[in-house]
């Protein structure tokens, strides 16, 4: 008997020192929290509630608490910080150290080593963990000698970029209407998919402007008299004209802007205008080469338009003899973008309206579009006006799909609303927006104040 209270004494002195070396105590003084105490010792107040339940009511004045010495929460952002220099891994379903450390004939220890993150061997899905120094990735995510090769002298030919805060693969593609594959293929030097302000990442398909850049302004003038004459001549033949347009650029225009509006390239754009190599000026006459062919009349007129805070803004219009220029349907991926646009933005259906406002504190129309967009990395810009002049490509009504932007003229013949497209039927187009009245909701055509304003439609998504 005195052998077992023995053994127990004994069992609860070393349950005590054990508990005592993984805790501190903390005794509560005049004004503390548990939610203070907390944050003074950088752990979650669940941690504290699981070792001191009584906490949960009210902290009595010199009350003891236990606080954990390792605390899970400075576990996870330690983790969450780790990111890894050199080549690294993404764990995925069903993974262990072991079979990571055999995939690339190494050891765990040495696993372990590289990663001091880590606290115990379960690995978490889609974790990152840093190979050890000498290895590289799996053999077959890694380019042969050869290849590189052809890649090194591409990439000397090609249009170098520069990154910029907050751009991503995907943003960068979008500027320059290329695909993230092709953008990815030429950039293998980028690890992690991980790009850093001032990066350098090249522009695939981009060879023949930096072979113009080195051309003398000679060279260019011969270019422009050469298109102006083959120009000329088509129209004397009357062989399939094609009607050659002059752009006059406004503010906050953009390159990607204009060749998205008359449906061509930036690299034709700037073969036309090589003086916009270097970037655009307010005021100047741009060159739009087969922006209309056979019956089609192109005319720029001036059409005032106003936002959602009275601003006024220009934009140009396409008029043709035979309605507008085909748009191609909507592919499968496009598809489900917009479907994941339409999915956010009713993610604030009920929320009130608010002039200047882009959060769930309150939207005005744009600011709802902005707000949307944002989650693919798209930057509209900030007014009904701006998007209507300077965003997609104009399309014909009967054309609508699901994603694009839906314009009325609110305040007399000024654009001065905007919305999202998120179904469309026969002859009925629905639409989520923030009204003036009840904030977001989804309105339709049919409504007779929106069918009398309807004014265009922008395709953005491509």
């Amino acid at each position: 008997m005195k052998l077992l209270k023995s053994l127990s004494f004994l069992f609860l002195f070393m349950s005590a020192s054990v508990f005592a070396q993984k805790t501190i105590s903390h005794k509560v003084v005049s004004g503390e929290s548990v939610y203070s105490i907390a944050k003074k010792y950088d752990v979650s107040e669940e941690e504290i509630f699981d070792l001191n339940p009584k906490a949960k009511g009210l902290l009595q004045l010199d009350m003891v608490l236990y606080i954990p010495k390792n605390s899970k929460k400075k576990t996870d952002e330690k983790k969450a910080k780790f990111i890894p220099k050199g080549s690294s891994h993404k764990v995925e379903s069903g993974e262990s150290l072991y079979t990571i450390a055999k995939k690339y004939d190494t050891s765990v220890e040495k696993l372990k080593d590289a990663n001091p993150q880590l606290e115990s061997d379960n690995l978490q899905l889609g974790e990152i963990l840093a190979l050890p120094k000498g290895i590289a990735k799996h053999d077959d995510e890694k380019l042969s000698k050869t290849e590189r090769k052809k890649i090194d002298k591409l990439q000397k030919k090609l249009q170098k970029h520069s990154v910029a805060s907050g751009e991503s693969f995907y943003v960068i593609a979008k500027k320059y209407n290329i695909s993230v594959e092709e953008l990815k293929i030429v950039n293998p030097q980028i690890e992690n998919d991980k790009l850093d302000v001032k990066d350098v990442v090249f522009i695939p398909g981009t060879e023949e402007i930096a072979v113009k850049e080195k051309k003398g302004r000679e060279e260019k003038k011969k270019e422009r008299e050469s298109n102006r004459i083959e120009n000329t001549e088509e129209k004397t033949n009357n062989v399939d004209p094609v009607v050659s347009v002059v752009h006059e650029v406004s503010p906050k225009e953009t390159k990607y802007g204009i060749s998205k509006r008359y449906g061509i390239s930036i690299a034709e754009l700037e073969k036309l205008n090589p003086q916009i190599v270097n970037g655009l000026d307010v005021g100047q006459k741009l060159t739009i080469k087969g922006a209309a062919k056979g019956d089609e009349v192109v005319t720029t007129k001036e059409v005032v338009v106003s936002n959602d805070t009275n601003e006024t803004a220009s934009t140009s219009t396409t008029e043709t003899t035979e309605g507008k220029l085909e748009v191609l349907p909507l592919s499968a991926d496009v598809a489900m973008k917009a479907d994941f646009l339409i999915e956010k933005a009713s993610e604030n259906l009920g929320v009130r309206y608010r002039g200047g406002g882009t959060d769930k504190n309150g939207f005005d129309c744009s600011g709802l579009m902005f707000s949307t967009f944002k989650n693919i990395d798209m930057t509209l810009p900030r007014s009904s006006s701006d998007m209507a002049a300077n965003s997609g490509v104009k399309i014909d009504k009967s054309q609508a799909q699901k994603g694009d932007l839906i314009f009325f003229a609110t305040r007399g013949r000024w654009v001065g609303h905007v919305g999202m497209v998120t179904e469309v039927l026969d002859d009925e187009i629905k639409f989520i927006h923030s009204s003036t009245s009840s904030g977001v909701i989804i309105s339709s055509t049919k409504e007779p104040y929106y069918a009398k304003r309807f004014v265009q439609i922008n395709r953005v998504l491509n």
